[in-house]
């Protein structure tokens, strides 16, 4: 009688599953990881003191710090120190730095920072962010490597609402239909920088380059690209502004001292994602919408440029038409970074000539790239400007913290980053299979 057989295990079954039991594995001590960092990172310090620095005034809608010396310095022009809503005090911070010629460095960008919190008390702040504020308020207070005194504003949620109800009155029913609050963060952080210019950081972000030297006089040189087509500022006269026809009342004298030019830096924006064309899915697998894809967690423009107003036109348009989806289309999508790519990609497209959007990214340069002006106006920094230290994976150029080109750090430390199974699972399935490439980025309210 012939011995009785058991059927054996095919070893390519065995070896297909050990990989899958070594992917599961991975990805749950990656959800672990993300979990306890996140709690760790969410956890209110034990001690909250508040910040106690000089001459940071408190009102209605936040907090702001405007620079005594351009008080002194325009004579004439009224004190701010009467201020008790933030509105009021943007608006004399605004007029201050236009009489005073308040700009960073080689652009026409007011010494104005805009943060936003949903509570300007820093008391329920973490103890990273509160770090990182404090680096924002000694840049404007204490300036270091010979960089400019700087106003800083503190938005909570109520003065979001005051600025968007007394400046964007159109707009403001479509604005307050968004159904979460990031949309309604990342749309204010375009908006306040509309009318009152400046620049804007997140609170979990941290300067490390003083932003009044962001931008140094090579930075807005010519370029050619790998076309040879060269791109570079256009020399255009200054001319009077002229403020929208249903701007406050309270704007035209301020209004009166802005100008429009275009031979100088009148944006800037950051690259967060810096992939090569090919292969094509490359960008998709790490997350990103574009391959080259700008971040909006920092950002500077004067008063009033032209992508501020198109992305009003874009987000308008956007709200009116996924009008009964909004609740199920990712927020990034809709406010956040591909929202903001979407907007300068399109202006610069159609205000340069022979330009690719392509052609920003610094994948085969130098490490660290360099800055690229577009559209006339527009500077682009590489990925290593708003993203330094990235680290080896998903580094995409970027260089350390300590590199020449970097300006600022992101801590990535937000509010709306909870800890998401669902979220790092499409980002798991992305990554390692190539799939669930619709999968949303945002974790569910």
């Amino acid at each position: 009688m012939p011995p009785k057989s058991y059927a054996t295990a095919s070893p390519v079954l065995t070896v297909r599953a050990q990989k899958i039991l070594r992917s599961l594995l991975l990805f749950l001590v990656i959800c672990l990881l993300l979990v306890t960092h996140w709690s760790f990172q969410s956890r209110p310090a034990e001690s909250s003191p508040a910040i106690h620095v000089q001459h940071v005034r408190t009102g209605r809608g936040g907090k702001w710090y405007i620079p005594r010396s351009w008080a002194h310095d325009a004579s004439s022009t009224p004190s701010c120190d009467a201020a008790t809503d933030i509105v009021d005090a943007a608006e004399c911070a605004l007029r201050l730095a236009l009489v005073n010629e308040a700009f960073l460095d080689n652009t026409q960008i007011p010494l104005i920072t805009h943060q936003t919190a949903r509570s300007a008390d820093p008391a329920t702040w973490s103890s990273l962010v509160r770090r990182c504020v404090e680096r924002w308020l000694a840049a404007a207070m204490i300036p270091h490597d010979a960089g400019a005194e700087m106003a800083w504003f503190m938005w909570d949620d109520a003065g979001l609402d005051a600025m968007m109800q007394k400046y964007e009155s159109h707009f403001y029913p479509a604005f307050s239909s968004l159904p979460y609050p990031v949309e309604k963060a990342d749309a204010f952080r375009i908006l306040v920088l509309k009318w009152f210019g400046g620049v804007y950081g997140d609170i979990d972000s941290q300067p490390l380059r003083h932003p009044s030297k962001w931008v140094q006089a090579r930075d807005p040189e010519a370029w050619t690209d790998e076309r040879g087509h060269k791109h570079a500022q256009r020399q255009t006269p200054q001319s009077p502004f002229i403020p929208p026809h249903d701007a406050p009342s309270s704007y035209a004298s301020i209004a009166s001292a802005l100008h429009t030019s275009n031979s100088t830096v009148n944006a800037i924006f950051g690259i967060e994602a810096d992939n090569p064309a090919e292969p094509d899915d490359a960008y998709w697998r790490m997350g990103y919408t574009y391959p080259v894809q700008l971040t909006n967690w920092a950002l500077a423009m004067t008063p009033h440029h032209a992508v501020a107003d198109r992305f009003l036109v874009a987000l308008t348009s956007r709200i009116r038409d996924d009008e009964d989806d909004l609740p199920r289309i990712d927020p990034l999508d809709i406010t956040g970074p591909p929202a903001l790519t979407r907007v300068v990609k399109e202006y610069a497209e159609k205000n340069e000539a022979d330009f690719e959007w392509q052609s920003l990214s610094s994948r085969s340069g130098h490490p660290g790239g360099r800055a690229k002006i577009v559209a006339g106006d527009i500077l682009i920094l590489p990925i290593t400007g708003f993203s330094p230290g990235r680290g080896r994976i998903g580094n995409m150029g970027s260089q350390s913290t300590g590199h020449p080109a970097a300006r600022l750090q992101h801590m990535a430390a937000g509010s709306w980053r909870k800890a998401d199974l669902q979220v790092e699972y499409g980002k798991f399935c992305r990554t390692v299979f190539g799939l669930c490439r619709e999968w949303s980025k945002f974790p569910d309210p």
